[in-house]
């Protein structure tokens, strides 16, 4: 099973959404695999919505 989700936030707890995801998915598995890819940009937040922004407005035009 595979599933990919991307979260946006501060450090510490966007890593304890990620260990919980692990612990839930620990207790129904044996095994858990995790790839984690992260954007660090300081003084840049809200990237998420505002690329949904742009592409919306690119798409209306």
């Amino acid at each position: 099973m595979s599933c990919s989700e991307d979260i946006e936030g501060e450090w510490d707890e966007v890593m304890a959404v990620v260990k919980r995801a692990v612990d839930v998915v620990a207790e129904v598995s044996p095994r858990v695999g995790l790839v984690l890819k992260a954007d660090i940009r300081p003084g840049w937040d809200g990237q998420l919505t505002a690329k949904v922004e742009r592409v919306e407005r690119l798409l209306e035009g």
